[in-house]
């Protein structure tokens, strides 16, 4: 009877050590995944945007979309950072977009928002082409200065990422460590007491 008992303990203790093992791991699983595709498709949306403003014409839209696709740039690459860091693949399709928004913000859009705003300057206000000039500067500066400042915040929440990534895998085999020890130690009590009962 006490055999029985003893065995039944026995396995008890082994399966109670197996289930906390197994939702420990779902505990802390992170979707990388999504985030990758989610960020690709703001991405995408953002170029899309940018070009209807463009093809309207008005310096304001084009700024404003600009802004937007900088975000999203911004976004998509920390995203991929991560997921890649995790051992994720990226998609060609992605990287086209993300070269294409790189081509956009760092040549086409700036030429564009100063010939619009010169050419709707000049006919409404009668501004000088040094005026124009100089309200140009003053756009793409402050522009330029949000843009290092979105790169900064992007890089910051990378490095956050990259930390807090470790920390989980830490922390999940401290874990998985503890709850195995335990275990073998439970299961090594069972099993000298089921010697001692021979005994």
């Amino acid at each position: 009877m006490k055999k029985t008992l003893l065995t039944l303990a026995l396995a008890g203790i082994v399966m109670t050590a197996n289930s906390c093992k197994k939702n420990d791991t779902a505990n802390v699983k992170i979707d990388f995944t999504q985030s990758y595709e989610d960020a690709a498709l703001a991405l995408a949306t953002a170029q899309q945007n940018y070009q209807a403003a463009v093809a309207s014409n008005d310096p304001a839209r084009i700024e404003s979309a600009k802004i937007e696709l900088q975000k999203a740039q911004d976004k998509y690459v920390e995203s991929k950072n991560v997921y890649v860091a995790e051992g994720g693949t990226v998609k060609a399709e992605y990287e086209n977009n993300l070269a294409t928004s790189t081509q956009i913000l760092g040549n086409t859009s700036s030429g564009i928002v100063s010939n619009a705003i010169k050419k709707t300057d000049s006919i409404i206000t009668g501004k000088t082409n040094a005026e124009i000039d100089n309200t140009a500067k003053e756009i793409k500066d402050k522009v330029n200065a949000e843009k290092a400042k979105l790169v900064e915040d992007a890089n910051k929440k990378v490095s956050d990422a990259k930390v807090e990534a470790e920390k989980v895998k830490a922390d999940l085999k401290k874990s998985t460590e503890e709850t195995k020890k335990a275990a073998n130690e439970r299961i090594d009590k069972a099993q000298k007491d089921l010697n001692n009962l021979f005994k």
